[in-house]
């Protein structure tokens, strides 16, 4: 054998060596969601329908689709420093009358269309010093919220005559984009009941129809 081979075999069992040995490690907690943080999702189950109605006697209905679970534990070690490892859950809905969706679901054959919408996620990345801890994100028809959702303590709300226990309230994560009077301007959201509530830019307020 070469000295140059074998100089090059030495150099990469070197380099492998020290590459596994200094993988990235990282607490459970880092990456795992525990019961409380799971809880913030809300209560929701596939094919569970929804009912809202506001103060002014409408109705809104939202269906949950689906939930979608994505691990990457790996990320690749110190000497790649690759994207890290991370962990998200995401909650997929429709919307009924068919409005608003973000995502779009095409058939072989047939037209690209916009029927879904990705509602609430839970997502925690280790190495990221903003998403060490989990971070929520809601999107609701023209709903999209700042990445630190329940940032702030839950309160208590009075709306539509009820009065919403440990509620978060959470605004329009870009309100430049608030524009029309129909456009969601707030969202509340509790632990037992996931989207609680909701405010466009007019005032209508839209409360879940079971809330007790």
């Amino acid at each position: 054998m070469k000295k140059s081979t074998l100089s090059n075999i030495m150099l990469l069992s070197i380099f492998f060596l020290m590459s596994s040995c200094c993988e990235w490690k990282y607490p459970k907690e880092d990456f795992e969601f525990t019961e409380n943080e799971l809880k913030l999702l809300g209560p929701y189950k596939v094919s569970d329908t929804i009912y809202f109605e506001s103060n002014l006697g409408d109705i809104d209905t939202i269906t949950i689709l689906n939930f979608e679970e994505v691990r990457y534990e790996k990320g690749g070690s110190c000497l790649f420093p690759t994207a890290g490892p991370y962990h998200y859950i995401q909650i997929f809905v429709k919307h009924l009358p068919i409005d608003n969706y973000t995502g779009t679901n095409q058939n072989e054959g047939e037209e690209m269309k916009v029927t879904y919408q990705m509602f609430v996620s839970i997502g925690k990345a280790p190495f990221d010093s903003i998403n060490k801890n989990a971070g929520y994100h809601i999107s609701f028809k023209n709903f999209i919220s700042d990445d630190n959702v329940f940032k702030s303590s839950p309160q208590n709300f009075t709306l539509n005559k009820k009065s919403i226990l440990d509620c978060y309230n959470v605004y329009h994560g870009y309100p430049e984009r608030v524009i029309n009077p129909n456009d969601i301007e707030l969202v509340y959201w509790t632990a037992k009941y996931g989207l609680t509530a909701y405010s466009s830019k007019s005032g209508e307020t839209w409360l879940i129809k079971d809330y007790k």
